[in-house]
């Protein structure tokens, strides 16, 4: 007899061959799996829809570990599109999770950060799953084109190979037209599902703006570069399977090891599924982190500042002082604060005092957002806006997006 399979991060190819198997055969069962990770989980549920786009069919399952843990995590309720249960276990797992709008991605990744990951010990690293979480259900609403959204999931795994170093896993999954798809207009150039990969990965690089351009108000397409480079920088471990490619990077045993990449040789995943791990004891320090990854951004980013129009300092007279966190990571809003609170006092040639004291950690997509624009007609009209507050690490980022926005 064949032994049952193990879903474990570690080695994705066995999971993604199994459903590629299952797929074929129109169903697939977890009372045949002996071990499944939340990844597998979530990315079998993603099939198992119930609005019937390419359907594959999970009857309901509860012999094997796998099918038990696969209950006990929401999958029920997913696959019949009912509300996702309460988490049953605090610190461990949190429930599959419907997103389909930017407005939910926000709540939701604070929910699983604060449910497994409790602060007072874990700043740091709640710091940086909370951007990683919210830049990839970004992604899915602005470019999966699935219309049930994506599905999110997170388990802390502390057993096994994880004893004495426990890792937050955290997926988050799509039925929708894949990276390529996402990028072909826009990148014309790209011969293959791979290709698309590996840049979608690169700084500036999106679906919504033309290669060579300085992005768009809504995106800078820097999302999947930061998530990157943040499992070289923990150490940790970064799946990204696409439709005609598999992007997979272990960095667990060594910070020399290279991802592997396929391209059609071997079984992909119908959709979107990105899945990030890392031992929560190789986070270190957030600040540190975000610095280094935004000067490897910066070497991709055109040098033709003269003056700086972002000015870190309180302003000599008076101005109107604006408390930033009414928009925080709605990128919609952001834009509209931009448009009724800024733009119009900056064509008067009035300077603004941006307060950032609520906001110790801001994804590089919101802040993209809020001041993209703002910095061009400040750099146009010759006026400085003034920020306050602002901690080291959301400083250099917006320093980051002046040099980005004024440079190309």
């Amino acid at each position: 007899m064949m032994p049952s399979p193990r879903f474990l991060l570690e080695e994705p190819q066995v999971f993604l061959q199994w459903l590629a198997d299952r797929r074929a055969a129109g169903w697939a069962s977890f009372d045949d799996v002996d071990v499944a990770q939340i990844y597998a989980i979530a990315a079998s549920a993603a099939l198992g829809r119930h609005d019937g786009r390419d359907r594959l069919l999970l009857p309901p399952a509860s012999t094997s570990g796998a099918a038990r843990f696969a209950h006990a995590v929401g999958i029920d309720e997913v696959l019949e599109g009912e509300c996702q249960r309460e988490p049953t276990e605090q610190a461990r797992t949190v429930t599959l999770t419907r997103v389909r709008r930017l407005g939910e991605t926000e709540a939701v990744a604070k929910q699983i950060v604060d449910l497994t990951l409790p602060r007072q010990t874990h700043r740091d690293a709640a710091d940086l799953y909370w951007f990683v979480l919210v830049e990839l259900l970004r992604n899915v609403v602005q470019h999966s084109r699935d219309p049930a959204g994506g599905i999110v999931a997170a388990q802390v795994n502390d057993a096994g190979p994880y004893a004495g170093a426990p890792a937050l896993q955290v997926v988050v999954v799509d039925n929708g037209i894949g990276v390529h798809e996402a990028l072909r207009h826009t990148q014309p150039n790209l011969t293959n599902p791979a290709e698309a990969l590996v840049r979608a990965m690169e700084p500036h690089v999106s679906g919504t703006f033309a290669e060579g351009q300085s992005g768009t108000v809504a995106n800078a397409g820097l999302g999947l570069f930061f998530i990157a480079e943040m499992a070289k920088q923990t150490r940790g471990r970064l799946l990204l399977a696409t439709r005609g490619a598999t992007y997979f990077l272990d960095r667990t045993g060594s910070s020399e090891s290279q991802p592997r990449l396929t391209n059609g040789d071997a079984p992909d995943y119908p959709g979107t599924l990105v899945v990030f791990e890392t031992a929560l004891s190789r986070v270190g320090s957030y600040d540190t982190i975000i610095r280094g990854i935004h000067e490897l951004a910066g070497l991709r980013t055109p040098k033709r500042i003269t003056h700086h129009w972002l000015r870190f300092e309180a302003p000599a007279t008076a101005t109107v002082q604006i408390l930033v966190d009414v928009a925080a990571e709605d990128t919609v809003a952001a834009h509209q604060f931009v448009e009724q609170q800024l733009i119009p006092r900056l064509i008067r040639r009035e300077s603004v005092t941006l307060d950032f004291r609520n906001l110790r950690v801001c994804t590089q997509s919101f802040l993209h957002a809020l001041l993209h624009e703002a910095v061009r007609l400040a750099w146009a009209r010759k006026v400085p806006l003034f920020v306050v507050h602002a901690v080291p690490t959301v400083r250099a980022q917006l320093e980051f997006v002046e040099a980005y926005s004024l440079g190309g």
